[in-house]
């Protein structure tokens, strides 16, 4: 009795200590040099994050669910410490931005953590269950209710939920979470995170993100509940698979699909089982038209929700090239790049003739190039041999032509039976203010928007899954989607193999205390998003040594077909030429990857032209870039003239992703600046949406 008594005066004290605190809370300095977007500045500390975290699958209205996020608690942790049940921390933290953010209030990285807040039941929360959810949490957490432990959940990326109904009060609900994050120093996959970026910026990765960074919500739900659902749109018609908790005895499900709040078809059958009907006149999601459906799924067992789903296809399919004659010798032009190994040769005599013909008799020659002995530098005929076509410029001391070209077929990924060029840019999706979380809902959805602000349509989120609102704005907006898996980005051992696969797909449920969680990892818990059309299983060489790829594609392949798989993206992997993409890294300027029989054309990363902005660097006159240019006129020029290339020259080409959408800390080479601020002026961002437009019209 005395200990519940000091504990009860602890909760009092706690809440009283919380409720006061929003006017406490107060950012720290956002890197060397103070970068904080235009969210971050504005943030309240008493409205973080408040928008329905779960668009997928709501739930009733307001009164059902309550969002947790705002000042909590906090304190560092050491290993193997006790909970502090009943105790108030030294410090305070803003949830759910990571501990190494400005926003968080705290800014410093710490592996071990403890978080505290206290909360009392909604009075609208009349249904028997009561779960909590956390939409992401970096690395290891555990979790404990009003003295107990409710639960474990290892992983950074993905959403869990703990059901706490049977240790809850009406008033005073103590929450402890405990994280433990070795961030780069650990074995787990941990993305472009690096401990020691705080005090050594630079390169390719960046501050770490520690603990809570996505929502921290509680949701009531019926005796038994809608737990998960899935579903498969093709062009015709829609599947889904509604799971409930628990899972038996089965209820019958019914399902109304809407178009514009007209009921165009309905199904209905037993949960667990697929459900699946054809839609009338279907209206398809693409870039241009990104229709979606709306569902309304209930139960006999009483539970009720909404969600949503876009029709499409994604696959490969041949397309034909026409043949064309022979150009003949072009006098005065020159075609600069793409030469075949052991370029250039000298010729025996003065005669472009024998240039030309050469080409024509070697295996892989497309065209071909000759420089007029004393013309300019070069005193000997000489004669290039190339392996494409490479665009013209005009040279009085050149002769150049392409060979005649048989008609062909080309492997080209097809949306919806069409051929899309996909043009995008690479999205770390890191924040100067934040780190891994966005400061607000509409900063998160901004990043979307300027994909077509500049002429767009593709994002590939690189070594990052986001919060569920980012691809539902994907979804509503119609950005098509590539998702890199999370790498251990250097040092993969054995060990981490199993947490990868763990992050890749998803754990069982699993009885925890008496009590449930779930995890939704990466392919389980995006599943259902239409602007998802492509799995990156693995980047560059950072991550994929210490698997077998081939295997791992067949596994991604087999839980997901409906969408395709990059098996490397830039790394070594990429020459077993197994998945369905051929993607190749080139820097600065494009390369000129081929298709397959089996396989489609992608330039995954190119670019990297970088206009140093003053005062918008995380440390002045710090920058670095893969091509730096003196001024966004330059940067926005040298862009213009690389997708000029992949155009005219890279013709095979199906897919180009750009680094990178905005600077990061001090790889400065993005559209905008950290800060989200923009670099380029009207006419400059003209020059680049019309060079965008070319590529995808063409």
């Amino acid at each position: 009795k005395k200990f519940h008594r000091l504990w009860m005066r602890a909760v009092v004290v706690g809440v009283a200590l919380l409720a006061a605190c929003g006017a406490c809370w107060q950012r720290t300095k956002c890197g060397p040099g103070d970068q904080v977007t235009q969210w971050g500045a504005a943030l309240d500390p008493e409205k973080v994050l408040q928008e329905y975290p779960r668009p997928q699958l709501v739930r009733g209205d307001d009164t059902t669910w309550k969002n947790l996020n705002g000042i909590w608690q906090f304190q560092e942790a050491t290993e193997g410490e006790a909970p502090p049940i009943g105790e108030n921390l030294t410090d305070t933290i803003l949830v759910p931005f990571p501990v190494e953010s400005c926003l968080s209030g705290v800014g410093k990285n710490l592996k071990y953590l403890w978080y505290r807040t206290i909360f009392d039941l909604p009075a609208s929360f009349t249904l028997p269950r009561t779960l909590l959810h956390f939409g992401a949490v970096d690395w290891q957490t555990t979790v404990y209710v009003n003295g107990k432990q409710i639960g474990q959940h290892t992983g950074g990326f993905d959403s869990f939920y703990f059901e706490i109904s049977s240790v809850l009060k009406k008033t005073g609900n103590e929450v402890i979470v405990y994280v433990y994050d070795p961030s780069d120093e650990g074995y787990q996959p941990n993305g472009k995170q690096r401990i020691s970026a705080i005090t050594s910026p630079g390169g390719d990765t960046y501050t770490p993100s520690s603990g809570i960074w996505q929502t921290v919500w509680l949701e009531n739900v019926p005796k038994t509940f809608i737990s998960d659902i899935k579903i498969l749109a093709d062009t015709a018609a829609v599947n889904l698979i509604a799971t409930l908790d628990p899972p038996f005895p089965a209820s019958t499900v019914f399902v109304d699909v809407s178009a514009s709040g007209k009921v165009v078809a309905q199904m209905n059958g037993t949960s667990g089982a697929q459900l699946r009907t054809h839609i009338p006149s279907p209206k398809l999601w693409s870039p241009d038209s990104p229709f979606l459906y709306d569902l309304t799924i209930k139960t006999d067992s009483g539970d009720t929700i909404t969600s949503y789903f876009g029709m499409r296809s994604f696959t490969l399919a041949n397309v034909q090239h026409p043949g064309s004659d022979d150009t003949g010798a072009q006098v005065g032009i020159d075609r600069a790049g793409q030469d075949m190994d052991g370029q250039p040769v000298t010729l025996a005599q003065d005669d472009y003739n024998l240039c030309w013909a050469l080409c024509n008799k070697t295996d892989g020659c497309e065209s071909w190039a000759y420089a007029i002995p004393g013309c300019d530098s070069y005193s000997k005929p000489t004669c290039w041999l190339k392996s494409g076509v490479p665009g013209t410029s005009e040279n009085k001391c050149r002769v150049s032509g392409v060979a005649a070209q048989a008609a062909r077929s080309v492997k080209r990924p097809f949306l919806n039976g069409g051929y899309t060029f996909m043009a995008g840019w690479l999205d770390q999706s890191w924040w100067p203010d934040g780190q891994y979380t966005a400061p607000s809902d509409e900063a998160l959805r901004f990043d979307l928007e300027a994909v077509q602000m500049f002429g767009l349509n593709t994002v590939r989120l690189h070594q990052k899954v986001n919060s569920e609102r980012w691809y539902y704005y994907a979804d509503k907006m119609g950005i098509i989607v590539i998702q890199d898996m999370i790498q251990k980005y250097g040092g993969a051992t054995q060990d981490t193999i199993a947490p990868f696969m763990d992050d890749l797909k998803h754990a069982p449920l699993q009885a925890t205390h008496d009590l449930l969680t779930l995890r939704r990892a990466m392919i389980t818990g995006l599943y259902n998003h239409p602007s998802i059309v492509q799995w990156v299983t693995f980047n560059e060489g950072d991550c994929v040594g210490v698997f077998d790829a081939n295997s791992v594609v067949e596994m991604v392949q087999q839980w997901d077909p409906s969408r395709l798989v990059d098996t490397n993206s830039g790394g070594p992997a990429n020459d077993l030429h197994v998945g369905d993409v051929n993607d190749v890294h080139n820097y600065p300027y494009p390369g000129d990857p081929k298709p397959s029989a089996t396989q489609y054309a992608m330039q995954g990363e190119f670019g990297g032209i970088g206009a140093f902005v003053s005062g918008k660097e995380w440390v002045p006159s710090m920058c670095s870039t893969y091509l730096h240019v003196d001024t966004p006129q330059d940067e926005a020029e040298v862009y213009a003239q690389m997708m000029q290339t992949l155009m005219e020259e890279h013709a095979d080409v199906s897919c180009s992703i750009y680094t990178q959408i905005t600077d990061v800390e001090l790889e400065c080479d993005g559209f905008l600046n950290y800060d989200r601020t923009n670099k380029f002026n009207d006419a400059q961002m003209q020059l680049i949406i019309d060079a965008n437009n070319a590529v995808i019209n063409a």
